[in-house]
C-alpha cells in the first residue's frame, strides 16, 4: 500500500484530489507512452460512473469536495492531447492541465533520442489557445524540457530563465496567468524548487507517487503515472481508493 495514490494532503493542513498524470492518448500507441483512445475513453468512463470529476491543477486547488474530484494532467503538449485526449473528456464534462514547453510549440520533440518519444508532434499556438478557451489549463513544462536538477547544478542562470520565461511565454500567448508548473524527468533540486515559487507560480507537479500519510509541499505535488502498461483493473483500483479518500 505503501506506493499507493491517496489524496494528497499538504503541509498547511488542507487536502487536494488525487492527480493522475498522462503523456500520449493516440491510436495504435506503444503502451510504454502512452494510452489507446479506445482505452483511454474506457477510464474515463470508469471515473465518471463511480461519480468522480475530472479536473485541472488549477481547478483541483480549489475543490471542496475532494473525495468526488480528480485531477487530469498530461505532460509535453503531444499534438495527440488536442486530437484524442480532449474530445474524450469533453464527451465526459471534464478538464484537464497539459504542461507545455513553450518555445518547441508546433514542432517535434527533441529533448529524446529514443525513438518512442523523439519526434513527436506538439501542439502549437492556436491549438492551446483553443483548450485553454474550452476550460483546459496550460501549464509550464519549462522553455525546452531540460533537466532541472542537472541544469540548476550546472548554470543556475539558465535554470531561472527556463522557469521564468516559460511561464512568461506561454502567458503572452493565453492572455491570461499561467499557475501550474511541471519538473522535466521530475528531476529538481531545492534551489529549482524556490525559483518555480519566485517565478509566481501556484503549484508543482512532480512524478513521486503519493503515499499514505505524507505531508507534501504545494511544489513537490505527487501523482499516479499512468500508461499503457497499468492495466484496466488496477486503474479501477487506483480510481477507488481516490473516491474512497483513503
Amino acid at each position: 500500500m505503501g506506493d499507493d495514490p491517496v489524496m494528497i494532503r499538504l503541509d498547511d493542513g488542507t487536502v487536494i484530489p488525487s492527480i493522475l498524470y498522462y503523456h500520449r492518448v493516440a491510436p495504435g500507441i506503444s503502451p510504454h507512452v502512452g494510452v489507446s483512445p479506445e482505452l483511454f475513453f474506457r477510464q474515463m468512463e470508469f471515473l465518471k460512473k463511480i461519480g468522480l470529476q475530472g479536473v485541472s491543477m488549477e481547478e483541483g486547488m480549489k475543490a471542496r469536495d475532494t473525495r468526488n474530484t480528480c485531477i487530469i494532467t498530461f505532460d509535453d503538449g503531444y499534438l495527440d492531447n488536442y486530437e484524442c485526449a480532449a474530445p474524450i473528456l469533453e464527451q465526459f464534462g471534464f478538464h484537464a492541465t497539459i504542461f507545455c514547453v513553450s518555445s518547441r510549440l508546433g514542432k517535434v520533440t527533441d529533448w529524446s533520442a529514443d525513438p518512442l518519444w523523439g519526434g513527436v508532434p506538439l501542439m502549437d499556438g492556436g491549438e492551446i489557445r483553443e483548450l485553454k478557451g474550452k476550460g483546459f489549463e496550460i501549464g509550464s513544462h519549462t522553455r525546452t524540457h531540460c533537466d532541472l536538477g542537472l541544469l540548476s547544478r550546472e548554470d543556475p542562470l539558465q535554470a531561472r530563465r527556463e522557469i521564468f520565461d516559460s511561464r512568461t511565454e506561454l502567458e503572452d500567448l493565453l492572455g491570461s496567468e499561467v499557475t501550474s508548473f511541471c519538473y522535466p524527468y521530475g528531476s529538481y533540486t531545492d534551489e529549482s524548487v524556490q525559483w518555480v515559487r519566485e517565478a509566481g507560480y501556484r503549484n508543482a507537479r512532480s512524478v513521486r507517487h503519493a503515499r499514505i500519510g505524507r505531508i507534501y509541499d504545494l511544489f513537490l505535488l505527487p501523482c499516479r503515472p499512468v500508461s499503457g502498461k497499468l492495466s484496466f483493473i488496477r486503474f479501477m483500483g487506483y480510481a477507488m481508493m481516490f473516491k474512497s479518500g483513503a
